[in-house]
């Protein structure tokens, strides 16, 4: 036997956004992406990744709902619903990427909160360029290392962006997988003279989304 889900944001009314999940399909046809996984007699289970499925943003999930049914239709359950997402949690950190989540097709926002470095330098630091550097699945480095301006964005953040796929092309046979980041600037040494610092360096994972 088989079973697909059938998926669907927000089922109360005024929660958020109402979308269908992605991989519903059609009622009588659903799609390849929306079958479940045998998990013994009479369970399934299905993984996913809420902004993913309905293409909301975190703020905009509040809950979902669904229902188990047979590719065809011709047999479900009833709806399974409301179940509500946890509220967003914003934890800020020295380095981060926006999206949270990323594959090697996104453009990527890197940024640096001076207001948590780890030491003087990086407390004290205005930055103005940072360094990105690119990985296969072999973790052999691809290409040369990308320089990019980065601008102010808050009283203690910088911040700048790329799309690993227009800057980097990986050899024949690979992807790109990973990549490591770097904020580059200047602080005043005891004689008033900049100073060239970096911060620690971050590694970010590609995760596959499509």
């Amino acid at each position: 036997a088989e079973a697909y889900i059938w998926s669907f944001s927000n089922p109360t009314s005024g929660s958020g956004p109402q979308r269908d999940g992605t991989s519903n399909g059609s009622w009588t046809n659903s799609n390849a992406s929306g079958k479940m996984t045998s998990a013994g007699t009479d369970k399934w289970s299905y993984k996913f990744t809420g902004t993913i499925l309905f293409g909301l943003t975190p703020a905009e999930l509040k809950e979902f709902g669904f229902l188990v049914k047979s590719k065809d239709g011709a047999k479900q359950t009833p709806d399974y619903k409301p179940f509500k997402f946890d509220p967003l949690v914003f934890t800020p950190t020295k380095l981060r990427i926006f999206p949270s989540i990323v594959d090697m097709d996104d453009v990527v926002s890197i940024n640096f909160d001076r207001s948590l470095g780890a030491n003087t330098d990086e407390q004290r630091m205005t930055a103005s360029t940072a360094t990105i550097k690119m990985f296969d699945e072999a973790g052999t480095k691809v290409g040369s290392d990308l320089t990019i301006n980065v601008k102010k964005t808050g009283e203690n953040i910088w911040a700048g962006s790329f799309l690993g796929t227009k800057s980097f092309t990986p050899a024949a046979g690979h992807q790109l997988a990973k990549f490591k980041y770097t904020f580059n600037g200047k602080v005043k040494d005891i004689n008033g003279a900049d100073m060239s610092v970096s911060t620690s360096e971050s590694e970010v994972s590609y995760t596959k989304l499509k």
